[in-house]
Order: C-alpha cells, then sequence, then structure tokens
C-alpha cells in the first residue's frame, strides 16, 4: 500500500537498497506524495529543461510565464542582456507579477507596484524603508542558457550540471533542422494522470508501439528492431538505413548518448531514415510545409534528440515537435508538444492536422496506455516487474534514478 509517512532517513535507505536493477520501480516511486516532494526538494533542482523557443520572445520587452518543476518563472528578452529568467516572486512581499505572457518595457508587480527592470534588478520600490539598498531586492534569479533558438532553464544555479557538452552535441542537429529561424504552429497539452517516472519509462521505449500504436507501428521503420525482436525484420531494416547512410548529402555525425547521472546532463542525438518510402513524419509519408533549415530537399530522415531528461526532439525535413514532460503533482504530469516550421512558412495555409496527425495520436494513445498503467501500480497487487531487451533505456532511467537519489539522499 502506499506510504505517506516515510522516514526520509531510515525507510528511505531501505527503500532504495531494495531495488533490482532491470526491474520497475516499488510502488511508492510512482505514488507517494512524500517521494514526490523529495525529488521537488533533490533532483528537479538539478535538471536543466527546455523552457521556451526565441521566437516566443523575439522583442526586447517580451516575456513568457511558465512552471518549472512547480515554480512560476518569468522569460524574458532583455535586450542586450539577451535572455533574463527569474522567479515569478516579487520581492516586496512575494506577489506574484506577471500572470500571463505579454510585452512590457518593465516587469511591474500587481500588488504595490514595485517594479523591476528587464534584467531584475528593482527599478522602483515606493516607500522602500531607510537603510534597505535597493541593490540587493532584485527579483530572484533562474539559470538561463540559449542555443539553437531553444531556452533551457534550470533551478539550482550550483548544482546544476555542466550543460556545454550536451549543447556542444545539439548544435549541429539545431542547425540543420533550423530551429533557430522557426516559428511554433501549433502546441498541444496532453495531461497525464500519472507519475511522471511513468510517463519517462514510456516515452524511453518502443516496447509497447505494436500493440499500443498501430498507426506508428505501421509507419516507422525502426520497430523492426525497437518493437519487436525478429531477425530478418532487423536485417532487412539495417540493410535499408545502411544504403540510406551510404547516400550523399545525408548529413548525419555519430550518435551520442549519454545517460546522465547527479552531476552530468542526460542527452542523446541521432540521425536515421523514416524509412517505408516516406520523405516526411506524415500519414501518408508526403510533405506537410516547407523545408526547414539546411534541407534542400527530401532526404526521408528523422533526427531524435533527448534534452536532458523532460525534453525530446523529434525533427524532420519540413518541421520539428519538442515534448516537454511538466511534473505537477505525485501523479500529474502535462506533456507538452510544440510543432515547428520555418519561419516563413504561411500558417494560415499549412495544414495543421497533417502536420500534427501522427505524434498527436500516439501521444492520446500514450496517455490511455500511462493511465492505465498508473492505475494498475495504485493496487496492492502491484510488484515491480523486469524490464525486457526492449525497455533497456527505460531500464537505464529508472537505475540511474535510484541511484542519483541513493547519492542525494545518503
Amino acid at each position: 500500500m502506499t506510504s505517506t509517512n516515510l522516514n526520509y532517513r531510515t525507510d528511505l535507505s531501505a527503500l532504495f537498497a531494495r531495488q533490482r536493477r532491470g526491474w520497475s520501480l516499488e510502488q511508492a516511486f510512482y505514488t507517494d506524495p512524500a517521494i514526490f516532494e523529495l525529488e521537488r526538494e533533490l533532483w528537479f533542482p538539478r535538471q536543466w529543461t527546455v523552457m521556451a523557443h526565441v521566437s516566443e520572445l523575439s522583442r526586447k520587452g517580451d516575456y513568457v510565464v511558465r512552471d518549472l518543476f512547480g515554480n512560476d518563472v518569468i522569460l524574458v528578452n532583455s535586450g542586450d542582456g539577451g535572455f533574463a529568467a527569474f522567479h515569478n516572486v516579487c520581492t516586496h512581499r512575494g506577489s506574484r507579477i506577471c500572470r500571463g505572457d505579454g510585452h512590457a518595457p518593465m516587469l511591474v508587480c500587481p500588488y504595490h507596484a514595485w517594479s523591476f527592470r528587464l534584467t531584475g534588478e528593482l527599478q522602483s520600490g515606493r516607500e522602500l524603508p531607510e537603510g534597505i539598498d535597493p541593490a540587493t531586492m532584485g527579483l530572484h534569479p533562474v539559470a538561463v542558457r540559449e542555443s539553437g533558438g531553444l531556452i533551457f532553464c534550470g533551478l539550482d544555479s550550483v548544482q546544476l550540471p555542466e550543460l556545454a557538452p550536451a549543447l556542444d552535441a545539439y548544435a549541429p542537429s539545431l542547425r540543420l533542422h533550423g530551429l533557430d529561424r522557426a516559428k511554433i504552429a501549433v502546441r498541444r497539452s496532453y495531461a497525464t494522470e500519472a507519475n511522471w517516472k511513468l510517463v519517462l519509462e514510456n516515452f524511453f521505449e518502443c516496447y509497447h508501439c505494436r500493440p499500443s500504436h498501430p498507426e506508428y507501428f505501421r509507419l516507422n521503420g525502426h520497430v523492426s528492431t525497437t518493437a519487436i525482436r525478429d531477425n530478418a525484420a532487423a536485417s532487412a531494416w539495417q540493410e535499408e538505413v545502411d544504403t540510406w547512410l551510404a547516400a550523399p548529402g545525408r548529413h548525419c555525425g555519430t550518435p551520442v548518448r549519454e545517460v546522465g547521472g547527479v552531476d552530468q546532463v542526460k542527452y542523446s542525438v541521432y540521425r536515421q531514415p523514416i524509412g517505408r518510402g516516406r520523405q516526411t513524419h506524415s500519414r501518408d509519408g508526403a510533405p506537410v510545409a516547407p523545408l526547414m533549415g539546411e534541407f534542400s530537399a527530401y532526404d526521408g530522415g528523422e533526427t531524435g534528440i533527448h534534452f536532458g531528461r523532460f525534453c525530446f526532439g523529434g525533427g524532420y525535413n519540413d518541421h520539428f515537435v519538442l515534448f516537454q514532460f511538466v511534473p505537477r503533482a505525485v501523479e500529474d504530469t502535462d506533456v507538452v508538444a510544440t510543432w515547428f516550421v520555418d519561419a516563413d512558412t504561411d500558417l494560415d495555409t499549412l495544414d495543421i492536422d497533417a502536420l500534427t496527425f501522427l505524434w498527436d495520436v500516439t501521444t492520446i494513445q500514450d496517455k490511455r496506455i500511462i493511465e492505465d498503467n498508473a492505475a494498475g501500480v495504485r493496487s496492492r497487487a502491484y510488484r515491480p516487474g523486469p524490464y525486457t531487451a526492449l525497455e533497456q533505456q527505460s531500464a537505464d532511467f529508472a537505475w540511474t534514478y535510484v541511484e542519483a537519489m541513493r547519492e542525494l539522499t545518503g
């Protein structure tokens, strides 16, 4: 049964010691509010995640408000100061400053009208008592980095791992797909009643694709090795991949995969054919938007990128899809999907249904199967089960989580 009274240094130590590598986690890790609060205290502040795209902050004074692991954060274009991020908390008495996205020359708290420069310093605090240095009353900063059109944030600037190795790995692919010259075509949120770890475990494997995603399974070639164990199918797929890679102009570097740890960002980058004669990731494989980035013709390829643990991107010749996984509560996770197209695309004539079809139908299916998984995990009958060989990335994630939390709580 679910425990809500864990002794963090005694019960947790025993709980971590019982976890087995290659097996799913015990029930408490997916259902216990106390563990979720511990993750918010120790694990989430060490994670870099994608928070916005530069097109959302194109002018000086543009700002957006986003959730960063349960913290309301303002991201702002400060002009020559670049992009900045702050906790959405007035340093006077703690009021929220911005209620939503907008544009302003300064950030003004609606409670007592304290105002802050776009770079965070206190501009005006009416009746500030004598002896208090205004320089000490600026907004509380949040770590922020921009690369290739994506804006990354993290909560604990002291404990965050170095992001540079991941950014270096992403850079060629983001440049290839022209993310810095893209714009948002559509964004959709899929609220999922399940713990964030169940959500990520599902997205890290394709073992479920054959029974759960008939459209995705039918339209993607890689399922011959990621969703089933069939030697003949695997050989045929490898031959198709080799032929595709050997063709000129494939823009393929060496695949990179780093599983990450307490002091290391998780990241991966790979490029492969979609397969089955498809030009892009659409219902019929036909183009859905103008070519992006450095592509001058369709090559039928797809690029996969893991941006830390909470973001995944899929890049195609004519569009790019970014998934953000946002933990809201112990059994409440938002899956946010954003479809990007080239900045010159006419959105009035763009067929949004054709653009979004495959990942939309797949994510709706994922929401259902993850919520079914969560319902079973809540049962008193639930026990951890073994990951299969087709779920290796999920197994790696679960074990790196266990090792990291064991270290952080030790």
